[in-house]
Parts: C-alpha cells; sequence; structure tokens
C-alpha cells in the first residue's frame, strides 16, 4: 500500500557542455539528479561511498557500434554504487536504430518515477506496474538497506521539525514533552544510521539481527 511518493522532484538535464570523458559530467549530473541515485533515490550525503556514473544504455551494448554513447549526457545517470553494480549491462532493444533506447529500464529523467514506483509505510520501493515490478527485481530495490537509508531520512527530517517546534513552544510541559519525543527519535536514528553505514557495502547484509521496532513517521503531522 502506498504510503509515499518515490521522491519529490523531476530531473531535468541542464549540461548542454561537451566532454571527452565522461567523469567530466558529474558536477552537472549532481546537480540535475540533485545529489540523488536516480533509481532509488538514495542521497549521496547519506553514505561514504560516492556515487558512480551509470550508463543508461551499457557500455557493453554500445562500445563497438555507438561509441559515442560514452559521452553522450543524455546517456549518463547518477547512480548509487549497489544500484549500478545491480543494472550492470542489463539492456533491451535496438541499438542499431537512431535513437536507441533501454526499453528493460524506465528511462529516470524522461519518465516521473513518482508514477511508477512508492514507499510502502516501512519504507520499501514498491510498484503496481508490472515493468516497475520487474525494475525492482533487476535492480534488486527489494533490499532491506533501502528501507533503512528511507528510515534514516525520514527520521532526519523529523528530527528537524521537532527542533524547529521546540525553538517556537513557550509552554514548558510541551517542551518537555518535545524534549524527550527528540531524545527518544534521535537514539532511533543513531542506530539506523550507524547499522545503514556498516552495512552498505555488506552483500550479506540483512535486518535479522536488527530488533528495534519498526517506525512509521507521519511527518505531515509535524507541519
Amino acid at each position: 500500500m502506498k504510503f509515499k511518493d518515490f521522491r519529490d522532484f523531476k530531473i531535468s538535464r541542464s549540461c548542454n557542455k561537451v566532454y571527452v570523458n565522461y567523469k567530466s559530467y558529474r558536477r552537472y549530473l549532481k546537480d540535475d539528479f540533485r545529489n540523488r541515485c536516480a533509481y532509488c533515490n538514495l542521497h549521496e550525503d547519506q553514505i561514504t561511498t560516492s556515487f558512480e556514473i551509470d550508463h543508461f544504455i551499457p557500455r557493453d551494448t554500445f562500445k563497438y557500434v555507438r561509441p559515442d554513447l560514452e559521452t553522450d549526457y543524455q546517456n549518463l545517470i547518477l547512480s548509487c554504487k549497489k544500484c549500478n553494480d545491480a543494472k550492470s549491462s542489463k539492456f533491451e532493444g535496438d541499438i542499431a536504430s537512431t535513437n536507441p533506447e533501454n526499453i528493460q529500464f524506465y528511462n529516470p529523467v524522461s519518465t516521473d518515477y513518482n508514477d511508477i514506483f512508492y514507499r510502502t509505510e516501512i519504507g520499501a520501493i514498491d510498484s503496481d506496474d508490472k515493468k516497475g515490478r520487474q525494475m525492482i527485481i533487476d535492480l534488486q530495490l527489494y533490499r532491506p538497506i533501502h528501507n533503512l537509508a528511507w528510515v534514516c531520512e525520514e527520521s532526519s527530517k523529523v528530527l528537524g521539525k521537532i527542533n524547529a517546534k521546540i525553538v517556537e513552544e513557550s509552554n514548558p510541559e510541551k517542551k518537555i514533552i518535545l524534549v524527550q519525543a527528540k531524545e527518544q527519535i534521535c537514539d532511533y536514528y543513531i542506530a539506523c544510521k550507524n547499522i545503514f553505514i556498516s552495512n552498505y557495502n555488506n552483500q550479506k547484509f540483512c535486518l535479522q539481527t536488527y530488533n528495534e521496532p519498526a517506525v512509521i513517521f507521519q511527518t505531515d503531522k509535524l507541519t
């Protein structure tokens, strides 16, 4: 069941420069993709591993037919390491066509992922779309690390709103309640963040050893 939109912005392309090395586009990709992975929406600041540049139409597909796609900005996607590794060289389409497309995946720039994916109440990435569900499998978006990343970000947002209310609150009793709530959520956030960071690159990661109760963040009630 849908709990929240997949992302709160639309990706756009703003770079019209031409470089001989695709890595030179990194700063433009970071701006256009808002420092988020195009596939799972993870923010780069949440991890200690640098994001990678994915070729939407993979190198293994185009290198002998369309080498120009190596540095074509329209073919470059900002991606976290987990999603880029999972996507790998997966491709479906006609590379020999005038405008080849990788139809195995929805292009995150031309397709609004909010129309395809959503977050459940525990932060899982889900879809009611057939192709979207297959993408979840192909990109391994079902992994619990993506849930945990969402929980970390949502809890951080809640902490920010509580901090603002503490500053605004003039009633001493209500302020005490807010401070207590902040301390509880802060402890939970730190626990989740530590688990997330330490396990991000662990291929055997699971949540079986994590026994904290699930928390649903009704952030709209704090506005």
